[in-house]
């Protein structure tokens, strides 16, 4: 079901995009359901790790990627700190862990 979601809402994206352009009514409806089949992607794309648990995942940075990608859905510009503040928690993580083994 996620990934049916997923499939309208980019596709829905790629019509409005392709007849209309990026103009003035057209344009939040646009982007919404780009951002939101975007986040329901990638949702699709965890959904078979969410299920199981991950051992060489701490369990902070799989909530820390969850939060990334709801501040990246909203504001697209904030990637540019968002990816690598969860690459720096990740490899911080790695060496905490390390250590106490």
């Amino acid at each position: 079901m996620i990934l049916v979601c997923a499939i309208v809402l980019l596709t829905t994206y790629a019509v409005i995009v392709w007849y209309e352009g990026q103009r003035g009514g057209y344009k939040m409806l646009a982007n919404a359901t780009g951002r939101v089949g975007l986040v329901m992607a990638a949702l699709w794309i965890a959904w078979p790790n969410l299920r199981r648990p991950i051992n060489w995942l701490p369990p902070g940075i799989a909530v820390a990627g969850v939060i990334a990608i709801g501040v990246i859905a909203a504001r697209p510009a904030l990637a540019i700190v968002a990816i690598p503040a969860v690459g720096t928690l990740l490899a911080l993580a790695t060496v905490v862990r390390g250590l106490k083994r």
